[in-house]
């Protein structure tokens, strides 16, 4: 059993979040009404007084929460999460604490979030709101490490106790005794935060409520929270949280309402994304900005509604389910797991036409069929056992044509509990894909600031090669999308295996298609780093030295968007026996 599987079943306070997989996220606010982001505030120095303003016109009444509700139900979400106070300071519910709040200071006088609790409970949907409880651009005493407003106020005369005690305590309090139980408090963007005051927020929420869960963005600080909520859009690397984790994701690039972003994922590319998540044993929390009426954007809700034709009908290898047992992502897709049961994840634009062959599964299967398919018509498979390489094959006559919208699911049914051969192994095709997290990483040699000079890092994989040949090696990066390749690699990469070495000075050398771990700021990139021979199948060492390999044991919590690159795996491709 892996730490993740271990953590789950021993934690029964996040067992219903990590059952629940996928959730709702609402970025909704008094900024809507300027349909240029949730940041606008802060990105147009818009004073205090001036921002208070648009609350006088501020009037929803297209706001309908039975509506949003059902929306989030219809695309297979089990919980929401909603703004109840972003960076603008402005509270989403009747605050006592603060009179700037869309009860007191608006036309609408109603509290959405009072009434989205009562739609909620009566769904069976569990409510949660974020809050934004370091960034605060309308109290004067709000003070982050860096995103201030300082337009309005002098950072020299901040008091941050002030707002502290003054209204993000009191406030949490309200959001904790009013709407009754709270699945989970979302904070965000803690930078500067001290430990103390860390541990001090986590404790007040647990005081009113022990089982309400907390994100990890309470602090930068590493191991704070209840669950780890990634960078924005960022999906992570197999192997990379031990703790339950989510991805954050946008349904186009901006978070809060916006004309100007019309850059929408389609239904397809969130399925994709979902089984991503899932597979690797995440939660996916997928945002939708309402607009200043109160309505969720049509293009939104028709995306969700398709989305969720898929998971009514692959339910059973969502929910509750486990990710993937195998270290080596699938080229063609994800699996997930629960007792008795194996769900293969199947692309359908990389459907194998010459049937599934998967390594790794021990146990005997009892059947195997689509999960879509309403018949359970029976698939004809076979299993096998290499003992000289101690592998499992399975091998599965699929269908001509996928069964599914988008992505096929297989159910592979055991005869008894699942086993799996957990070694980072080749397990489909001819490609291995050796992420960061699956190696073993080394300090060898310290950074050197003075000097400009960087900490240089090796990591180390050990894994089970199938096929024995010639292999394109390929180093998979992400770079942030406003940022040219020149000068992102500062020195070559050194790979070394079976007695040969490879220095290169990584080249952008095109996009990698269809990759369904990227996603903006980010662009992956694939860099050709030469070809190595492996004349054996078997136990193989592959290491790589570079600059841009990170520490593997942080003290704070790394800002997603903060590199410029980020070196993320290194791709074996064969291409000749």
């Amino acid at each position: 059993m892996g730490e993740q599987e271990v953590h789950k079943r021993s934690d029964p306070a996040t067992a219903w979040w990590t059952d629940a997989r996928f959730g709702m996220f609402i970025h909704w606010g008094l900024y809507a009404a300027l349909a240029k982001g949730e940041w606008v505030m802060y990105a147009d120095k818009i004073t205090v007084r001036e921002y208070e303003k648009l609350a006088g016109d501020f009037n929803p009444q297209q706001f309908d929460a039975a509506t949003w509700v059902q929306l989030a139900k219809d695309a297979g979400m089990k919980y929401i999460v909603i703004t109840a106070k972003h960076h603008d300071g402005f509270a989403m519910f009747h605050s006592k604490a603060d009179p700037f709040n869309i009860v007191d200071a608006t036309p609408f006088g109603r509290d959405p979030l009072k009434e989205l609790a009562e739609a909620c409970r009566e769904a069976e949907i569990v409510l949660c709101f974020y809050y934004s409880h370091v960034i605060d651009w309308h109290h004067p005493h709000s003070l982050h490490k860096e995103h201030n407003n300082t337009w309005d106020y002098k950072l020299a005369e901040k008091h941050f106790p002030e707002y502290w005690e003054g209204k993000a305590k009191p406030q949490l309090k309200e959001l904790l005794t009013s709407y009754g139980p709270v699945g989970l408090l979302w904070f965000d963007t803690a930078g500067g935060l001290s430990e103390a005051d860390s541990r001090d927020i986590v404790d007040f929420v647990k005081g009113l409520q022990p089982d309400c869960l907390i994100n990890s963005r309470v602090s930068h600080f590493i191991g704070m929270g209840d669950y780890v909520s990634k960078g924005d859009n960022e999906i992570g690397m197999s192997g990379e949280d031990q703790r339950p984790w989510e991805t954050p994701m946008t349904l186009n690039q901006s978070w809060g309402y916006t004309d100007r972003d019309q850059v929408w994922k389609t239904a397809e590319a969130v399925i994709k994304k979902l089984v991503n998540v899932i597979g690797k044993g995440g939660n996916l929390l997928l945002n939708v900005g309402p607009t200043p009426e109160g309505t969720i954007p049509e293009l939104s809700a028709e995306r969700l509604r398709e989305v969720g034709e898929w998971t009514r009908r692959n339910s059973d290898a969502i929910y509750g389910t486990e990710g993937s047992p195998f270290p080596a992502e699938l080229e063609f897709g994800a699996v997930t797991t629960r007792p008795g049961r194996v769900y293969v994840h199947v692309h359908n634009d990389k459907w194998p036409a010459g049937g599934l062959v998967m390594h790794g599964i021990r146990g005997e299967i009892s059947r195997i069929y689509c999960l879509a398919d309403p018949e359970k018509k029976e698939l004809a498979f076979r299993q096998s056992v290499d003992e000289g390489l101690d592998l499992h094959v399975l091998k599965v006559e699929l269908p001509t044509e996928p069964a599914d919208e988008h992505v096929t699911v297989i159910a592979l049914e055991m005869a008894g509990e699942p086993d799996f051969d957990r070694t980072l192994t080749q397990l489909d095709g001819g490609r291995l894909q050796l992420d960061v997290p699956q190696a073993s990483v080394t300090l060898v040699r310290e950074e050197d600031e003075t000097a400009g000079i960087p900490a240089l890092r090796q990591a180390e994989w050990i894994f089970k090669l199938v096929q024995p040949g010639t292999y394109e090696l390929m180093l998979i990066s992400f770079k942030r999308h406003d940022q040219d390749w020149p000068g992102l690699y500062p020195e070559p990469v050194v790979l070394e295996t079976d007695g040969s070495c490879l220095v290169t000075d990584p080249a952008e050398d095109g996009e990698d298609p269809d990759s369904p771990s990227c996603q903006h700021p980010y662009i992956p990139i694939r860099s050709r780093l030469g070809q190595v021979t492996w004349l054996e199948p078997g136990i193989h060492t592959l290491t790589l030295r570079s600059s841009k390999l990170k520490d593997p044991s942080p003290k704070f919590t790394e800002i997603w968007h903060a590199d410029a690159v980020k070196l993320r795996a290194v791709r074996l491709v064969r291409v000749q026996d």
